[in-house]
């Protein structure tokens, strides 16, 4: 249950961090052993009516759904491969808004706009643009850093929440995003007494 948590933190705090709306953060008690995709836990978001939905709104999209794989590197020293190998899993869903930024929404290196890519397997693609794995695999290490660095930032808050989801199975948005308030200022009040505290006469 902590890499679950983990995992689920970690897409929590980056989505909090970047400024998504947070609902809560979850994951489930007991896990069922059969071969069906399950969903171990979730953060879960609003989604803003009126958001413009611009290069940026995407790449932090990218960053979000990178967070849970970012978490697991940063605290469990490595991923497994529920983030990635299967259709519905974060990797396989970055990669589509990677691709859907790069040939449907003009915000990448070419403008022409392949439409609809829901319609369009991977692999077709790749035969049209065979550039464009390249690029996507750019934004998407691009952003895998990005969610590390700001999971990196916030270690010790994520490392509370992640204990206390583990405990609780269910976090509101308010204790995720107090916490991430309380250990910033804690760490700001640290760094404020370096850089300005008593100095020998």
């Amino acid at each position: 249950m902590k890499a679950n948590a983990v995992h689920e933190i970690g897409h929590a705090v980056v989505g909090a961090v970047l400024g998504m709306d947070l609902v809560k953060v979850a994951i489930i008690g007991r896990i069922r052993v059969d071969d069906s995709l399950q969903s171990l836990g979730q953060a879960r978001f609003r989604r803003g009516t009126w958001i413009r939905r611009t290069r940026d709104h995407y790449l932090d999209l990218i960053a979000m759904t990178m967070a849970g794989m970012a978490a697991e590197e940063v605290f469990l020293d490595g991923h497994d491969d529920g983030v990635a190998g299967t259709d519905g899993s974060d990797l396989f869903e970055a990669t589509k808004t990677a691709i859907a930024l790069e040939r449907s929404y003009g915000m990448g290196e070419k403008l022409a706009s392949y439409g609809d890519l829901s319609r369009r397997r991977f692999e077709e693609i790749g035969h049209l643009d065979p550039a464009l794995m390249a690029r996507v695999d750019r934004i998407l290490q691009e952003q895998l850093d990005r969610a590390k660095g700001i999971l990196e930032r916030h270690r010790s808050a994520c490392m509370m929440l992640a204990d206390e989801l583990v405990a609780r199975l269910e976090l509101p948005d308010k204790e995720v995003l107090d916490a991430l308030d309380q250990h910033s200022r804690g760490r700001d009040e640290s760094a404020m007494r370096l850089d300005f505290g008593p100095r020998a006469r």
